[in-house]
């Protein structure tokens, strides 16, 4: 269930991003490449959240298709879609690689890594 939010929320939001970010940096570094793919992946949704609440005073529960749906729905507001693909392609990985058992690769998690840097700043470009 989408939840309602204070618009200045967001910046909680993004320190959270940061530091998931920063912890997926030091997991990769000691070859921990699930625990990095995951919190590369956390990362973005804490950034969306940002982004979402910034915006439209929500943000999404656990259920990940309401984060995608509420993106779309900033994409509309900022006529700017360069980063849904990534954030969709993330959410994925994350299903595949924390719930279904499979083992994310090094090459993956440094992917996850830069995407989830790349879409942290354009959030934060957005909401400043």
């Amino acid at each position: 269930m989408v939840r309602d939010v204070k618009r200045s929320d967001a910046p909680r939001y993004i320190r959270q991003a940061e530091e998931f970010i920063a912890s997926a940096q030091d997991n990769l570094e000691k070859e921990r490449f699930n625990a990095a793919g995951f919190e590369a992946t956390q990362s973005m949704i804490n950034a969306n959240d940002a982004l979402t609440s910034h915006f439209l005073g929500k943000r999404a529960s656990a259920d990940h298709r309401e984060a995608i749906r509420l993106h779309i729905d900033v994409v509309k507001v900022l006529n700017d879609s360069d980063y849904r693909k990534s954030l969709k392609d993330a959410l994925e990985m994350r299903s595949e690689f924390g719930y279904l058992g499979k083992q994310m690769v090094e090459k993956d998690a440094r992917r996850l890594i830069v995407s989830s840097i790349k879409f942290i700043a354009w959030v934060k470009n957005k909401i400043s």
